[in-house]
């Protein structure tokens, strides 16, 4: 039997859910959370929604009740890399609807990791969307409950990135310190397993999100120090969205301080990214550096190619080409 044919007889099995059970199934929730890491939103989407379907219907079964919590864990997590895989795609009545199940399943499961990976998820969607007081009320609404750090790390970076972009600068940077002092501490756990598990260059990333948005030439500075910490970091296997995300923050610091050739170079080190890892945060990146370019256009012929350059990015998106292969 193939190994997919196997998981499945074995989770058939008899009497209802047992360890045996339970074990293949939080496998297979780590398995596709590392599987996020390396490969397109796009391609991890039809495997995890099988799995949604078939542990809802082991819920829906009658189940030994010692086996329930689990399996609301272990659906709240499905449910969760469903709604981040949707708000990568750019489909964020999608990505909504999975989270508020994933949050339903997370209560249920009362698992802390799992909330916190969900208000991130939810207030992502409304970042994205230009709803900054909204990600801001998600990540303040996940801070009230998490004491651990990392589950603070992320909702911290979240917060203070929403309260930048929507003018409260002191809000942000209040965040922003909670987020850095966790960040000392923080260290990879089997209760977040892949994408779920927060990034410390991620966190550097964010960082650098909030000096941009705050502007000037110290948060600038301050931006491209964090952004360049975030490359530091990241290992030679880090996602190419979370290198490419260091690198458009890097650029948007260089034209903050007036180096458009440094900006340039770092853009251009993005534009190689395949169409299928061109989620909806990179295309936001990008087109923000663009508009930062397009300003200074007419100083240099590279900035003016590589604005045309940054069109064509921006036209073929792995939201695109979701639709293409529907």
């Amino acid at each position: 039997m193939s190994t997919e044919d196997s998981a499945r007889w074995l989770k058939r099995g008899a009497g209802g859910v047992d360890d045996l059970v339970l074990d293949q199934l939080h496998a297979e929730v780590a398995t596709r959370a590392t599987d996020y890491l390396t490969k397109p939103p796009i391609e991890v989407i039809p495997k995890l929604t099988a799995m949604q379907r078939e542990v809802f219907d082991l819920i829906d079964a009658r189940q030994r009740p010692r086996a329930l919590q689990d399996l609301y864990l272990i659906a709240g997590q499905v449910s969760a890399l469903i709604a981040h895989a949707c708000a990568d795609l750019g489909r964020p009545y999608d990505a909504e609807t999975h989270a508020r199940t994933a949050w339903l399943a997370a209560d249920f499961a009362e698992d802390q990791h799992l909330g916190a990976y969900v208000r991130w998820v939810q207030g992502n969607v409304a970042y994205w969307g230009g709803g900054y007081a909204r990600a801001a009320q998600y990540a303040k609404a996940g801070l009230a409950d998490m004491t651990n750090d990392s589950t603070r790390l992320r909702l911290s970076s979240q917060l203070a990135r929403a309260e930048a972009a929507r003018g409260d600068g002191r809000a942000a940077l209040a965040a922003l310190d909670i987020a850095l002092d966790a960040l000392e501490r923080v260290q990879p756990s089997s209760a977040e397993p892949g994408v779920m598990f927060f990034d410390p260059g991620k966190a550097r990333y964010y960082a650098a999100e909030v000096h941009l948005a705050l502007g000037g030439s110290q948060h600038n500075r301050l931006a491209l120090e964090q952004a360049d910490t975030a490359l530091e970091v990241f290992t030679a296997d880090a996602p190419k969205e979370f290198v490419a995300a260091a690198e458009l923050d890097a650029a948007q610091a260089h034209l903050g301080l007036g180096d458009i050739e440094a900006a340039a170079s770092r853009v251009d080190q993005v534009l190689a990214l395949p169409v299928e890892l061109r989620t909806t945060p990179i295309i936001e990146r990008v087109t923000k550096a663009a508009g930062l370019f397009a300003a200074v256009a007419d100083r240099a012929r590279t900035t003016r190619e590589l604005s045309e350059r940054i069109s064509v990015f921006t036209t073929y998106t792995a939201q695109r080409e979701r639709h293409n292969k529907e």
